[in-house]
C-alpha cells in the first residue's frame, strides 16, 4: 500500500466539523505497478537456511497443526490465489506451497508441493508435485481438487495446480505459466508450461461440477523508461480447462476478455487497480462472474468500485453489467465520513476483496471500503481513514451483493488498523520490505447456501502506531494480526458476529498471510468447520517458513441470528440489545448482559465518526442492566452506539428522529 499523508486536517463542512484527531488521509494504490512487475520474483540464492522457530501447544480452542515448509515467503503474498481448499466428500484438505530444500524430496525454494489431510487437519503427508528448473522458476502455487464422479478415494481425486514462473534474470520476466494436475497418490503428474509472455493467470480458482477448473488473471504492457513506466491492460484471461478422463489429465484453453473501457490517466496508463482481477463461480460452472476496481470511462463514479462482468451459460458468452453507482447504497455511506465540502459520502473500495456465488446465482464482494476524500480530480486517489478518536478508528467491512435491485450491502463488522505499508520496516527492508492489509477472503458451503468472510486485524493496545510521534499523527498498524471469521446464512437470512478466533490461543497475534479455504465443511446437523492456515514466518522474507493449519475453528447453527451486532473479541462477555425505541426522539434504553463482571463503557459516534457521548458506568455485576440514552444535544440522524465490556465489544445502529 502506498503511505497516506502524514499530516492531521481541520476541516468544515457543510454543518460538519472534523478535528485533527477525526479523519486521515490515505493514497489508494492506483499507481502501482501490476501484479507480474511488482511481485516479488526472488532467485534461488535468497534462500538462507535458518531454521524455523516453531511453536509449542496452544492454550486456547483454536490450535495450530504443521502443515508444511516452503524455503521463504515468497509463495503466500497473493491471498486471491486459492493455496487451501478441501473436498467435503473426501474428507480431503490440501494446502499448495513450494518447498524447502531438504524437505520431503524438495530440491529448490521452486519445487511446487503440496500437503494433505484425510483426518481432519491432524496428520498431513507432503508430496514434490514439480521441480524448478533453469529458465523456469515456479512461484506463487495455488490448487484445487478435483474428484471424478463416483470416485470415493481420495487417492483417485485430483490436485490441479497452477502458478507463474520467472526466466531468472534480474527484471524478472514472468515469460511462463504452468498448468498442472496429479493424483493425490503422486500418480498421472501431469505438468506443462504454457509461453503466457508476462501474463498472470492465477487468481480465484475454482474446480466445478461440470469437470472444469476456472480461474483468471491480467496481462500488461509496459512502455517508458524507470522509473516512470506507463502500464496498459493488454488482456484479460479466464482458464476453462476440462478434465480428460481418457489420459487422466486436463485439456487446458483460455478465453481472452476484453470488454473493457477504463477511465485513462493522463500519462496515457488505465486507471484500473491491477491486484483485484478475480472471479467466482457457481458450483456447477453455469454462472460465473470476473471483477476488477476501477473507474470506468462509460460511467465514472469518481473513485475505485467494482466493475463485473457475468456468465450464465458456462462461459460461453460473457455480459459487462452495468456500472453501478455504490453510492446509492445507503447501507454502505451512512458508515462512511462524507467527502470535504460535502454533505455527501462516496465509497472508495480498496484492494482487499474476495468473492463467492451463492445457490440463486448470486455474487457476494466480501470488502473492506474506505470513504473518498473528495471530488477534485486531483485527489481521487486518496480516501479517509475513518476515526472518532485515537483508539476507535475504523473502517466497515461489507458483503456487497447483486440481488433485484442491482446490488445491495451488508455489514460485516469494523477494522481497527491500517495495513502494513513500505517504511513500516517490520519484515524485511528496502525494496524487500514486505507489505499486507486484512487480506479479506470468502468461503461457502457445498449447498452454497451459507458464505463466509475471514479478515485480519490487530488489537490496538499491542500493535505499533506509525508515522510521526503526536497523537493526531497515529495510524494504528495490523503488525499483530489477529484471523476474524463471519457467516452469513443466505437462505435464512441470518449472520454470525465476526469472532476472533486467534486471540487467546498461541495464535494470538500471529496470522500471518492466513488463506481461507474456498469451500467449508458442514456436518449436517449444525456445525460449520473453517479450513484457515497461517504461517509462522520468520524475521527476514528469505528465511523458511512453516505452514500452520488452524483446527477448531467452527460455528454451529445457533450462532447465526437475525441482525447480528458486531463483537470484537470470542470472550462472550456481554450481549447487547438494539436501542427501544428505535427511531426515537427523547429517551430510549438499550439493555447489556454480562456473562460475568466487568468494566462497561458506551460510546455513541455520528456517521462522519466523531464521538458525540461516551460513559463509563464502571465494574457492573453478572447479569441485566439498562441503560437509558436521552437525545439532548443530538440532531436528527443515524448513530452507532459501541458497548464495550471487558475485551467484548457490541455497535449496533440508532436513529435520532
Amino acid at each position: 500500500m502506498k503511505k497516506g499523508l502524514l499530516f492531521a486536517l481541520a476541516l468544515g463542512i457543510g454543518t460538519f466539523s472534523f478535528g485533527q484527531n477525526s479523519l486521515k488521509l490515505e493514497q489508494f494504490k492506483v499507481n502501482t505497478a501490476p501484479p507480474e512487475y511488482s511481485i516479488k520474483a526472488d532467485l534461488e540464492s535468497a534462500y538462507s537456511g535458518v531454521p524455523i522457530n516453531k511453536r509449542k501447544s496452544s492454550k486456547g480452542n483454536v490450535t495450530e497443526v504443521t502443515i508444511g515448509y516452503s524455503g521463504n515467503i515468497y509463495t503466500a503474498l497473493l491471498e486471491q490465489q486459492t493455496a487451501l481448499t478441501i473436498n467435503e466428500g473426501l474428507n480431503l484438505i490440501n494446502y499448495t506451497h513450494r518447498g524447502k530444500p531438504g524437505d520431503n524430496g524438495a530440491s529448490a525454494t521452486g519445487d511446487i508441493m503440496h500437503s494433505f489431510s484425510t483426518d481432519g487437519g491432524n496428520t498431513w503427508k507432503t508430496h514434490l508435485l514439480l521441480e524448478n528448473s533453469a529458465g523456469k522458476n515456479n512461484r506463487y502455487p495455488g490448487g484445487v481438487i478435483f474428484n471424478p464422479s463416483g470416485n470415493t478415494d481420495p487417492n483417485n481425486a485430483f490436485l490441479v495446480y497452477s502458478g507463474p514462473s520467472h526466466d531468472g534474470g534480474s527484471d524478472a520476466n514472468w515469460d511462463h505459466t504452468y498448468f498442472s494436475s496429479a493424483n493425490f497418490d503422486s500418480t498421472h503428474i501431469n505438468n506443462q508450461y504454457y509461453a503466457s509472455n508476462g501474463a498472470m493467470i492465477r487468481n480465484g480458482m475454482v474446480a466445478t461440477t461440470d469437470g472444469k477448473i476456472h480461474f483468471s488473471g491480467t496481462k500488461y504492457t509496459r512502455s517508458g523508461t524507470s522509473p516512470n513506466y506507463t502500464y496498459h491492460l493488454d488482456t484479460i484471461y479466464m482458464v476453462n480447462s476440462t478434465f480428460n478422463s481418457a489420459n487422466n489429465s486436463f485439456n487446458w484453453n483460455y478465453d481472452t476478455l476484453m470488454d473493457q473501457n477504463f477511465v485513462v490517466k493522463s500519462d496515457g496508463g488505465q486507471a484500473v487497480y491491477a491486484w483485484t482481477v478475480n472471479s467466482a463461480w457457481s458450483n456447477d460452472g453455469v454462472t460465473g462472474y470476473y471483477w476488477t476496481i476501477g473507474r470506468d470511462a462509460s460511467n465514472d463514479t469518481r473513485s475505485y468500485q467494482p466493475i463485473v462482468w457475468k456468465t450464465i451459460n458456462s462461459g460461453t458468452q460473457w455480459t459487462k453489467m452495468p456500472v453501478y453507482d455504490f453510492s446509492t447504497v445507503t447501507e454502505i455511506t451512512s458508515r462512511l465520513s462524507p467527502m470535504s465540502q460535502s454533505t455527501s459520502s462516496r465509497p472508495m473500495f480498496t484492494g482487499s476483496i474476495d468473492g463467492v456465488v451463492d445457490y440463486n446465482g448470486d455474487l457476494h464482494l466480501m470488502c473492506i471500503i474506505k470513504a473518498a476524500s473528495n471530488d477534485q480530480n486531483d485527489s481521487l486517489g486518496y480516501s479517509w481513514f475513518q476515526s472518532a478518536n485515537e483508539k476507535s478508528r475504523y473502517n466497515p467491512v461489507f458483503d456487497v451483493h447483486t440481488s433485484s435491485n442491482g446490488w445491495d450491502a451488508t455489514f460485516l463488522g469494523n477494522t481497527y488498523t491500517i495495513g502494513m505499508q513500505a517504511g513500516d520496516n517490520t519484515f524485511g527492508t528496502g525494496v524487500d520490505e514486505i507489505t499486507w492489509d486484512g487480506r479479506i477472503q470468502a468461503g461457502k458451503t457445498l449447498d452454497e447456501k451459507v458464505i463466509f468472510a475471514a479478515w485480519t486485524d490487530s488489537d490496538t493496545v499491542l500493535t505499533g502506531s506509525d508515522y510521526g510521534n503526536t497523537t493526531a499523527s497515529k495510524n494504528f498498524r495490523n503488525d499483530t494480526p489477529d484471523l476474524f471469521i463471519v457467516g452469513l446464512d443466505i437462505e435464512g437470512n441470518k449472520q454470525t458476529n465476526p469472532t476472533n478466533f486467534t486471540k487467546g490461543t498461541l495464535s494470538s497475534g500471529s496470522a500471518f498471510f492466513h488463506y481461507l479455504s474456498d469451500y467449508i465443511f458442514f456436518d449436517g446437523s449444525g456445525t460449520y468447520t473453517i479450513p484457515a492456515s497461517i504461517i509462522n514466518k520468520g524475521t527476514e522474507p528469505t528465511d523458511p517458513v512453516e505452514h500452520k493449519y488452524l483446527k477448531g475453528i467452527t460455528f454451529t447453527k445457533a450462532d447465526f441470528v437475525t441482525n447480528a451486532g458486531f463483537k470484537a473479541s470470542i470472550d462472550n462477555v456481554v450481549s447487547v440489545s438494539q436501542n427501544r425505541p428505535n427511531p426515537f426522539n427523547g429517551n430510549t434504553q438499550i439493555d447489556i448482559n454480562l456473562d460475568k463482571a466487568s468494566n462497561v463503557s458506551i460510546n455513541v459516534i455520528n456517521i462522519t465518526g466523531q464521538s458525540v457521548y461516551t460513559m463509563n458506568y464502571g465494574k457492573r455485576a453478572q447479569g441485566i442492566f439498562t441503560i437509558n440514552l436521552k437525545s439532548n444535544n443530538l440532531s436528527s440522524g443515524v448513530y452507532f452506539y459501541t458497548v464495550t465490556a471487558g475485551n467484548s465489544q457490541v455497535t449496533k445502529k440508532m436513529i435520532v428522529k
